[in-house]
Parts: C-alpha cells; structure tokens; sequence
C-alpha cells in the first residue's frame, strides 16, 4: 500500500488519521466494509436482540406451577362445575410473580432487534394478558413493527434519575433488587410523522450483558446510520469509562440542584 511506518505510528497515536483513499485500500485488503473498519461494528452481531431471553427454561421455571394450577381449576371446572377458586387462585399466583417476581418475564416479547436497516421492536395491536403474549412470544406469534433509520429523526437515551424521597432523608436512590421498581431507563425514539416509540434498555443496568457490551457500539452504528443520538444523561461515557450508569445519572441531577 506504499504507507510509511511513520504514518501508521501517526494512526496508532491519534496524531493522524488516514486518507478516504487508504481507508478502502485497508477495508478491501482486510475484507471489511468501511463501516466495520471504521466503527468496529464486525464485533456486533447484527441482527441484535436487545432484552430478549435466550432461552424459554426461564419462562417454565417460573410459570409451570401456576400454569399447571390454571389448566387444573379450568379442566375441573369444565368437567363438574367445580375448580373455579382453584382457577382463580393459579391466576393470582402467576399475577404475583409476573409483578413481584425477580425476573421480568415480559422480556419475552419487549425486547427489540437492531438490523442494518432498521429496528424491529414491539407493537401490540389488541390487548392479550401478559402470560398469552409471553407464550405466543416464546413460539414466534410476537406482535411487532419496523422502522427504518431514515424514519427517525432523533433518538434519546432516557434515565429517570428523579428518586424518591425516603423517611428522613433527602433523596434517595431506588432499590434495584427487582425489575419493578429500577429507574426507568429508555431508548427514545422521535419519527418523522410526530411519534415517540419507547424501547426498554434495563438490561444494560448488568455489567455480563451482552446489552452492556454492545452498547456503546450499537450507537456508534445508528450514528453511522445518519440517526442523531442524544445522550442528556451521559450513559454512553459512563459505560466507556466504566462507571456506575446509576450514580453519574444522579450525580448530574446533584449538579443541577446546587446551580
């Protein structure tokens, strides 16, 4: 390619960057686009699911027993008229541990899919008990929409970063033990025909995540899809940086008490 060591020490130091001309010189020599080249995007394995389950084991584990309480009461019921308290009672059951339960287990169907083109995300059209969506979900019956890049105008990374205000105390930060009472914390996306669709990114709140590691590349990818990215609440320095997503949120919150 006819470059010097002295160039390539240049590129290594961020003294310089390479010309357009050497840039597709080295995406052909290496058999990468220019965007993986440039964005290191090879390493994110397009199509992304974000927040979905792997598996449905997660799924049985938690709901086999009610499930298997429900058809029980519902057979009984059908068959002598009887069972109906024991119907209700797997309903109240299952009711409990999709509210209170360690586990969200709607990840089944919210979770959305970054392409190259757009993203795939869900969009219910009636309205189906989240048990039924998360079953329909499992077995490829998920209710969802697509939009394409150049149908968003904007897109906002969202964390609620208000607390709450404990007894005695000033503000406090929300327990995060269990999915129901973390920060909310969103992908905002503004379309073109007024629209604001909210995606879920609470499994970037984990460290091991895939979300986590892909994160801050999965932005650089819209970026490089012409879609503006904002990011009031530094999310994505926090992450490059590895700090606390939650306590850089508050502390901006701090910062803007005291101005």
């Amino acid at each position: 390619m006819n470059i010097s060591r002295q160039s390539i020490s240049k590129w290594e130091r961020g003294d310089a960057l390479p010309s357009v001309e050497n840039l597709i010189s080295l995406s052909e020599l290496l058999n990468l686009s220019l965007d993986e080249l440039i964005l290191n995007q090879k390493e994110i394995p397009l199509p992304f699911n974000f927040g979905a389950f792997k598996s449905r084991k997660v799924f049985w584990a938690w709901m086999l027993l009610p499930l298997a309480i429900i058809i029980s009461g519902l057979y009984s019921f059908l068959q002598s008229g009887d069972g109906i308290w024991t119907f209700v009672s797997g309903v109240l059951i299952a009711e409990l541990i999709q509210t209170t339960g360690m586990v969200d287990l709607r990840r089944y169907y919210t979770y959305f899919t970054v392409t190259k083109t757009g993203i795939d995300y869900f969009s219910p059209r009636f309205y189906c008990p989240k048990i039924i969506r998360e079953i329909l979900s499992m077995y490829g019956k998920r209710s969802s929409a697509f939009i394409n890049y150049y149908e968003v105008n904007k897109m906002s990374i969202y964390f609620n970063n208000k607390g709450y205000q404990g007894e005695g105390t000033t503000v406090a930060y929300r327990p995060r033990q269990v999915f129901y009472n973390r920060e909310q914390f969103l992908l905002i996306l503004e379309v073109a025909n007024g629209e604001k669709i909210e995606l879920n990114l609470d499994r970037a709140y984990f460290s091991d995540s895939q979300e986590r590691k892909y994160f801050c590349g999965l932005f650089d990818f819209f970026e490089s899809r012409g879609v503006e990215v904002e990011d009031p609440y530094h999310i994505l320095k926090s992450i490059k940086n590895e700090y606390s997503i939650i306590e850089e949120a508050y502390k901006l919150k701090e910062k803007a008490t005291v101005n």
